[in-house]
């Protein structure tokens, strides 16, 4: 499988996804109104607190299932611990629909702050998202098998498909049909079926044909336990991670009105889309790092993860540079709110920039995954928990929203600086100067400069044109990648070959 394929595959799909979201979310605010669009913000927070429940099943078994095609009768192992993946799931999605369920009177009367929303309408919604969050994750672990098979460009064929009819089909329900926010989410729940029957049937058909056939109810102990560090390494700094990045929206959604909570919902999706710009490439790379590694090819490793931290840098920089400097306009053009414009103008930039840090810090984790050796990670985790986690919740208690995102900032900046270091020094001693040095600060340095001294010379104000405000955007931050891209050595020397073949033929 071409890495550089997958690589655009995972681009053009989550592409497509983050554009299609900023496109019908501010309809969504527009139709729902920001109350009913606040239970959509507590909907995506709701589901990334009960990840905590995944316990690192779904990235073990994507990495199995690379690690499998590396070995002969890889699968015969491979089909076993699946089949006992699969019945921890279905046990897991059964309870959280349950547990939502159940405690959905309480969530209703206690925790939201709704002042127009029936009691009646958020106990139903509430109930609707437990039995959602099972089944969407339920599906992720078909979506982390056919990811670890590297059959990454049918994912994304089904991934736009699935984001049209969730995005596109749910604002044609609220236009033509009916703007009831308990029909929203009936709908939801009908696309989060087809995801898991799609993805299931196809997982199914990708494996390959082997002897063993597993019962339906095989449960194999000893499958399970020869990953269990491994998962466990996973579940436990998953969990942390959790905690570490949605302790400020749990206690927000606590505190704000869940109209002002709509509009914290709108800060986090903008913010958020900078990490998943860097998701393709780690999609991309993960499985092909962990084949490398299994068959003892670390140089040919090393050099993907020089390559894809520097394009992963150069973008996500990029983007949050430009997102931060010109918040407040970029709000204002994609809701065409001036509530929610000036509402998030000083939340944005610093939950931005803290994303952006967060996209390159990430390659650290990606080391370790692909050598299977999750101990140092799990320490990290810990250490990052107990420093950062009071922190985050004193600031977010006092200071709000605007708090959370200075804190969030400057704890990204400052781990990053002294975690790192340590994790290089581990896996490839030596390497982390050398690293900081050549593939990231002249990347920093020239991005930076170039991005202020664009907002300088180009201060955009916020006007009711908001397709030209757009297209003026996206040539920014295009022209802010490519001069940034020269400090990339690979595309210089690409560039002097293209010089080099010109000159040759004129």
């Amino acid at each position: 499988m071409s890495i550089k394929r997958n690589t655009i595959a995972n681009y053009i799909g989550q592409s497509y996804s983050i554009l299609i979201g900023l496109v019908i979310t501010p309809l969504y605010l527009q139709y729902l109104g920001a109350e009913a669009y606040g239970l959509v913000g507590i909907f995506a927070l709701m589901q990334a607190w009960l990840q905590l429940l995944d316990l690192g099943l779904s990235p073990t078994l994507a990495r199995q299932a690379a690690y499998a095609r590396g070995q002969n009768n890889g699968f015969e192992h491979f089909k076993k611990l699946l089949r006992s993946f699969e019945l921890i799931f279905v046990t897991l999605a059964v309870t959280i629909a349950l547990a939502v369920y159940l405690t959905s009177d309480w969530v209703a009367a206690v925790w939201i702050k709704a002042e127009t929303i029936s009691f009646t309408t958020l106990v139903y919604c509430i109930g609707l998202m437990g039995v959602m969050i099972g089944l969407r994750w339920f599906a992720s672990l078909y979506r982390s098998g056919i990811n670890g098979m590297e059959d990454q460009i049918w994912l994304n064929v089904v991934t736009i498909i699935l984001s049209s009819l969730r995005f596109i089909g749910g604002l044609i329900l609220l236009i033509y049909f009916t703007q009831d926010v308990q029909h929203f989410f009936l709908y939801q729940l009908v696309i989060g079926i087809c995801e898991l029957l799609v993805f299931f049937c196809h997982f199914y058909r990708k494996l390959p044909t082997t002897r063993f056939v597993p019962g339906l109810l095989a449960f194999d102990w000893v499958s399970v336990k020869s990953v269990l560090p491994f998962t466990l390494g996973i579940a436990y700094s998953s969990a942390v991670w959790i905690l570490l990045v949605q302790t400020d929206k749990l206690v927000l959604s606590g505190i704000l009105s869940l109209a002002d909570f709509g509009y914290f919902s709108l800060v986090a999706l903008v913010a958020g889309g900078i990490t998943v710009l860097s998701g393709p490439i780690s999609q991309a790379i993960m499985p092909r790092m962990t084949l490398l590694v299994s068959q003892g090819k670390l140089d040919d490793m090393l050099l993907i993860y020089r390559q894809a931290s520097q394009i992963v840098l150069l973008i996500s920089l990029s983007v949050s540079l430009i997102i931060g400097l010109y918040a407040e306009q970029i709000l204002f053009a994609w809701t065409g709110d001036r509530a929610a414009a000036a509402w998030g103008d000083d939340v944005l930039i610093w939950f931005a920039l803290g994303n952006g840090i967060l996209a390159i810090g990430a390659f650290q984790y990606y080391l370790q995954n692909a050598f299977g050796y999750l101990k140092l990670h799990v320490i990290g985790s810990t250490v990052s928990a107990v420093i950062q986690l009071p922190i985050i919740y004193f600031s977010a208690v006092h200071y709000g929203a605007l708090g959370a995102g200075i804190a969030w900032f400057w704890l990204r900046l400052i781990w990053f600086l002294c975690w790192t270091p340590i994790v290089h020094r581990r896996f490839i001693p030596g390497f982390h100067l050398e690293w900081l040095r050549n593939d990231i600060l002249p990347i920093c340095m020239i991005t930076t400069i170039l991005a202020m001294t664009m907002n300088y010379l180009i201060p955009l104000d916020i006007v009711d044109d908001r397709l030209t405000f757009f297209s003026k955007m996206i040539l920014m931050s295009l022209f802010l990648m490519v001069m940034a891209s020269f400090c990339i050595a690979r595309v210089r020397m690409s560039l002097l070959e293209i010089v080099k073949k010109a000159l040759v033929r004129y």
